[in-house]
């Protein structure tokens, strides 16, 4: 039987869908020195990226670089000045701008792509794996990116497990009725996002009701527990993306197309690249060398590694 799932929902729906001026806000303030801040506030739990356009920018100079007028930054939790800028003397100064953020980091080249992933459930469950398509790419729309991804089979009650570490900044699980015959993944499913400690992202994405067990702003270690299966439903079904912003894409787009998706490699057996084969059927295991890839000394010492 061939296990075959079409991504209905394009690259920027993959995207957090809170307000963009609620969860990240920047304000500007005049100092004593008459020099000009720029703040950023952010609420978000995890870094993100502000890409910042003065549509006019006479008689002042930057504290940080610019790209024709355009400034990439990366903000935490909390509030910061992000530019400063000072006046150019004997000139006249007047400044316009506007920003957007995104989630992530912005690479100048891509992160690790061959970086090794836990099977995403708990030790000694078997998961059958499925191809999943973008259907962009079936309708012939560019997206800047190859998509690479893989969904998953589960049953009742099964436990979905990060396949990584790094930090939940985004968790939806409003959706309470499974799947009936479509096979179609849709925006606004139920959904965690995960960025990992390098700056990229993953997608968690279910077809069917959801207990989670984490939050916005959970520190997540691999392997760990993140969602169980608790009603029934026809489909128990997860895909699985990873992608990554771009600088270069975003400094000339809009960000939302400024993504690319990275290839998935998952732990299946000591010397194995880790490319899984739709419709095989995979035993989980945790080894300690895998999940202490991207940890601390604290967090090793902790877990007894």
């Amino acid at each position: 039987m061939k296990y075959f799932i079409t991504i209905i929902s394009f690259l920027f729906n993959l995207i957090p869908s809170h307000s963009q001026y609620s969860l990240i806000t920047c304000t500007t303030v005049g100092n004593s020195d008459n020099t000009v801040s720029i703040y950023a506030e952010s609420r978000a739990q995890a870094p993100y990226t502000i890409k910042i356009e003065f549509s006019t920018l006479l008689g002042y100079s930057s504290n940080v670089t610019l790209y024709d007028n355009v400034a990439i930054v990366t903000v935490e939790y909390g509030r910061k000045e992000i530019i400063r800028l000072n006046k150019i003397p004997m000139m006249s100064n007047e400044f316009r701008y506007n920003y957007r953020f995104y989630p992530g980091t912005a690479f100048k080249k891509a992160p690790d792509s061959s970086f090794l992933y836990l099977l995403p459930s708990t030790v000694g469950n078997r998961l059958r794996c499925y191809k999943v398509s973008s259907i962009a790419d079936k309708l012939g729309i560019n997206t800047n990116t190859e998509y690479y991804g893989m969904g998953f089979i589960y049953k009742l009650y099964d436990t979905v497990c990060a396949a990584r570490a790094g930090t939940v900044f985004e968790v939806i699980d409003t959706v309470t009725e499974g799947e009936k015959k479509t096979t179609f993944y849709k925006s606004g499913r139920n959904k965690i996002a995960i960025e990992h400690r390098d700056g990229s992202l993953i997608n968690y994405t279910f077809l069917a009701p959801i207990q989670l067990l984490v939050s916005q702003g959970t520190e997540i270690l691999p392997g760990q527990p993140i969602a169980v299966f608790n009603k029934e439903s026809e489909k128990y079904y997860v895909s699985v993306s990873t992608f990554y912003l771009d600088q270069k894409k975003l400094l000339k787009d809009d960000g939302y197309t400024s993504y690319y998706y990275l290839p998935l490699h998952f732990y299946i057996g000591e010397n194995d690249p880790g490319i899984l084969q739709p419709g095989k059927q995979y035993d989980v295991f945790h080894p300690q060398a895998v999940i202490a890839a991207e940890l601390s000394k604290k967090e090793k010492k902790k877990l007894g590694f």
